[in-house]
């Protein structure tokens, strides 16, 4: 998928995504939280590769991370402020470490923008984080 679909679907989905502060998470708010987290970190992932591959400016990825990384740790603050009953609180936890690491990730790749073989690595941890954010999302 191409990076400005990536953009637009994140935008779509994050104004969707939120649980509404602390409070009981029902399942679909978890399930938009995850698909939310998913999105950021594919996207992550995209960007990180082009970096890697040489496509992307040192610039555009600095921008690009710090954005996401800002949006991601929203994600974590939502999912660390609500709380879940039953099967759904193990997969709230699950969520909100995986969010804590594409968060530290995204940061990590906005902080030296310019380290190609950083890229190449974060690129492939993010999108595992993307693919386990999937999987919490069913």
């Amino acid at each position: 998928m191409p990076l400005r679909a990536w953009i637009c679907l994140v935008l779509l989905v994050l104004p969707t995504a939120a649980c509404g502060g602390e409070g009981t998470l029902s399942t679909k708010a978890f399930q938009k939280q995850a698909e939310s987290l998913q999105s950021l970190a594919a996207e992550g992932g995209l960007v990180a590769q082009g970096r890697a591959d040489g496509r992307a400016t040192g610039t555009f990825v600095s921008v690009q991370t710090e954005y996401l990384a800002k949006a991601a740790g929203k994600v974590e603050t939502e999912l660390g402020a609500a709380h879940a009953s039953g099967g759904l609180e193990q997969k709230r936890k699950s969520a909100l470490r995986l969010a804590g690491r594409v968060t530290d990730e995204l940061g990590e790749l906005h902080r030296a923008p310019d380290d190609r073989a950083l890229a190449e690595r974060l690129g492939s941890d993010l999108r595992d984080a993307a693919d386990a954010a999937e999987k919490l999302a069913k």
